[in-house]
């Protein structure tokens, strides 16, 4: 089965606040959703666990990357002037939010959003190839 990317990017783009899995066997996303109460979250892990063959879960890539892809998002700018702003709100700690703010205020948000949708295309497709899973655009 092929896994769909825009289903695992999606995935991976919530992977800082939900465990998701990868069903090999069915080629599907299962992510946790976040309106499940602990016993069916539980039962969803027990139903993971009893077949774990089948299920590989994806990384949290949003922790490990997210700075880096805010800077590079930022490099990408043609004027200096934007580009400097960018970069001058990622030092310390906060920089997330701020890197936020000053892309709706320089009106980026659909480009920042557009960068961002295409980083976790990458990153699904990437992940597929490592897995040695197939995968349909």
């Amino acid at each position: 089965m092929k896994i769909r990317l825009n289903e695992l990017a999606d995935a991976l783009a919530q992977s800082d606040v939900r465990q998701a899995y990868v069903d090999i066997a069915h080629g599907k996303v299962v992510v946790m959703q976040e309106d499940m109460n602990e016993e069916e979250a539980l039962d969803h892990v027990f139903d993971i666990e009893e077949d774990w063959e089948h299920y590989i879960p994806l990384p949290n890539i949003i922790d490990g990357e997210e700075r880096e892809v805010m800077r590079s998002f930022a490099e990408t700018q043609q004027r200096a002037d934007i580009k400097e702003r960018l970069l001058a709100v990622l030092t310390g700690a906060g920089a997330a939010s701020r890197f936020q703010r000053e892309v709706r205020h320089l009106l980026l948000k659909p480009a920042w959003e557009n960068y961002l949708q295409a980083h976790f295309i990458e990153a699904a497709r990437d992940w597929c190839e490592e897995n040695a899973l197939e995968y349909e655009e």
